[in-house]
């Protein structure tokens, strides 16, 4: 049986990652250097806060502490998960205006 393979989330790249148990989607690294840098280390940002808190966690003993920190935890998973589906995402599954009068008119509103 082959390996089953995750593709990158741009269509027009054809690059493919081992699938992970939880998969979903992945973008590759070069694909990801696309993105305006804005975006990219908002996304980097993210994935540092929630590795921090993972850390915090490990080390604490304080069962009420590790419930309010797993909570923080949640929730900057749940903005990443929002920033990947408004900013990331559609950047690559939308597809591109062609460029001509067609696109000027509806641009306009014609």
């Amino acid at each position: 049986m082959a390996d089953a393979r995750t593709p990158c989330i741009n269509p027009r790249c054809r690059r493919t990652f081992k699938a992970e148990a939880g998969g979903g989607e992945v973008v590759c690294g070069k694909c990801f250097r696309t993105l305006p840098e804005a975006v990219r280390r908002e996304h980097r940002r993210y994935w540092r806060e929630i590795r921090k808190w993972d850390r915090r966690i490990l080390r604490t003993a304080d069962n009420f502490k590790v419930n309010r920190m797993a909570a923080i935890r949640d929730r900057l998973s749940w903005r990443l998960g929002v920033h990947w589906d408004a900013e990331i995402k559609p950047r690559f599954v939308a597809p591109e205006k062609p460029e001509g009068l067609d696109a000027f008119l509806e641009d306009v509103g014609l």
